[in-house]
């Protein structure tokens, strides 16, 4: 091949290169567009999404019935005073351990019931203030909330000890007042 026609063929290869890059750095780059609009359009699809969405949930956050609330108070009563406090603290003064077997930390249990006590107080509050129509629950509740008073108050002014005969912890009380105050907020929810 001769001088002239090789530098003709590089001169052009050298255009067709050029050709070939420049139309695809053309649909590299619309390529690129079209990706950056997708990605756009996507966020901007999320972001609409996202207010739908708190626009439905704030709709459906209704306000919690009297109903449900007092399911949820009966509930903590359950939990926090019975389960994680008044019934391990039984086990420990007769076992030394919790109602399950294991180790018990009674200044930890005792704290925790100190927690209880706060929500309590609001429960207090909240269910003197429903009207006539909730007037049964009311003495059920005056009664347990009395209770729950008077055993935290002993625990928390003289802690127990492990295994101790001695220590008066009566919990029959607590357990007919609950079970009753249990058994009419089911009443109600069954309504």
């Amino acid at each position: 091949m001769s001088s002239w026609r090789k530098r003709s063929f590089l001169i052009s290869f050298a255009f067709v290169l050029l050709f070939i890059f420049s139309g695809c750095a053309d649909k590299e780059k619309t390529d690129q567009e079209k990706l950056q609009e997708a990605f756009q359009d996507a966020l901007k699809e999320a972001a609409n999404n996202a207010s739908n969405n708190e626009e439905t949930s704030t709709e459906a956050a209704e306000p919690p019935t009297v109903e449900s609330k007092l399911s949820e108070i009966s509930n903590s009563i359950t939990t926090d005073f019975w389960n994680e406090g008044f019934v391990d603290i039984s086990w420990y003064i007769a076992s030394g351990t919790s109602s399950t077997g294991e180790k018990l930390d009674i200044d930890f249990t005792i704290d925790r019931l100190g927690k209880a006590m706060e929500k309590k107080a609001e429960y207090d509050a909240y269910i003197q203030g429903l009207d006539a129509k909730y007037d049964d629950i009311k003495p059920v509740w005056s009664k347990l909330s009395t209770e729950i008073d008077s055993l935290y108050k002993k625990v928390k002014e003289n802690p127990p000890a492990a295994i101790d005969p001695d220590y008066d912890f009566d919990t029959g009380l607590f357990k007919q007042y609950s079970d009753a105050f249990s058994k009419d907020v089911e009443a109600l929810n069954s309504n």
